[in-house]
């Protein structure tokens, strides 16, 4: 029962950190949102962004999972997270390079959880997909 609290307390906090994110790539406060991202890895993941930047699309899932034993749950918020990054890399217009490699990173991700994850289903996540599949990446 513990453990369920706290996981709906932590996913509770994440969303808000989702909000925050919208709100200042609204009011177009991009370095304020890189920092964010940054620190909500660091903070609800046992990595950081640079790190999975600059990881191998091929050795993704394999480091995120057996190295740093990422639970479902830590590999969707990182998905949201990394995705979130793409974002703010397109609008600061590096989108052929950073963007790109945020927005593969990302599919790589959910499309990983949707195949192999034991949780429950999620629109917003099939919608990310849906959209990172139409940029043909």
């Amino acid at each position: 029962m513990f453990k369920r609290d706290y996981l709906i307390k932590q996913f509770e906090e994440f969303g808000k950190v989702l909000g925050s994110l919208f709100g200042l790539k609204k009011e177009g406060k991009f370095p304020e949102m890189s920092e964010l991202i940054s620190e909500s890895v660091k903070k609800y993941t046992p990595t950081e962004i640079n790190f999975v930047e600059s990881t191998e699309n091929q050795k993704l899932i394999e480091i995120l999972t057996e190295e740093k034993k990422l639970s479902d749950d830590q590999l969707k918020m990182l998905a949201d997270l990394v995705y979130e990054k793409g974002i703010y890399y397109s609008s600061i217009n590096e989108i052929e390079t950073k963007a790109n490699n945020c927005f593969k990173k990302s599919l790589i991700l959910y499309s990983f959880l949707k195949q192999h994850a034991t949780m429950s289903y999620s629109l917003d996540m099939h919608y990310k997909m849906e959209m990172l599949q139409k940029m043909d990446l």
